[in-house]
C-alpha cells in the first residue's frame, strides 16, 4: 500500500499561497481577511518549518487566527487609508496640458461641451479661473487640467 504524510508545515504554507493568490487575482486586493490570514498562514507555515511552532493542525490553525488577528488589527489603518487616497481635483501633469483645441459649440459654467481629440471624446469644463466666462463655437481654449475623460480648459491667450 501507498502511504501519505501529512507535511503540515508545507501545507499550511501552501494554503497561505492559494489565500494571496485568490486575493490579489480574484478579488483585487479588496479583502484584508484573506491577505490577513493568507499571509499569517505563509508565516506560521515558515516558523513550524523552523521548529518554533509545533507542528500540530490545532497549533497551526490557532497561530494562524492569531497572526490574522493581529496583522489585520495592525494594517487595519495603513490600509483604510491607502483605500481614501485623496484625489486632486485637476491632474496637472500630463502631456495634453497646454493643448489649444477650437471649440465646436458653446462653454460656460452652466453648459458644457465636447471635443474629439486622439479619437476620444473629451467633456470640458471651464476652470474655476475662468468660471465666469462664456465661450463661443470656434473659440480657442487651452487644457490646464485632465482628468478621466475630461478637459479642464480656460480661454487660450492670442500669440
Amino acid at each position: 500500500m501507498f502511504s501519505v504524510s501529512i507535511y503540515l508545515a508545507e501545507l499550511t504554507v501552501i494554503v497561505g499561497l492559494l489565500l494571496l493568490a485568490v486575493e490579489v487575482w480574484l478579488l483585487g486586493l479588496s479583502t484584508i481577511v484573506l491577505l490577513a490570514t493568507g499571509v499569517a498562514a505563509i508565516l506560521v507555515g515558515l516558523l513550524a518549518m523552523v521548529g518554533v511552532v509545533p507542528e500540530t493542525v490545532t497549533a497551526l490553525f490557532s497561530s494562524t487566527g492569531i497572526g490574522a488577528g493581529l496583522l489585520t488589527a495592525m494594517l487595519w489603518r495603513p490600509l483604510k487609508q491607502l483605500q481614501r487616497g485623496g484625489r486632486r481635483p485637476d491632474n496637472r501633469h500630463s502631456d495634453f496640458i497646454g493643448l489649444t483645441l477650437t471649440l465646436s459649440e458653446p462653454l460656460s459654467r452652466e453648459q458644457t461641451s465636447t471635443v474629439k481629440y486622439s479619437g476620444v471624446t473629451w467633456q470640458l469644463q471651464l476652470s474655476s479661473a475662468a468660471s465666469d466666462c462664456t465661450l463661443l463655437a470656434g473659440d480657442q481654449v487651452k487644457v490646464v487640467g485632465v482628468d478621466v475623460g475630461r478637459f479642464t480648459v480656460e480661454p487660450a491667450l492670442p500669440e
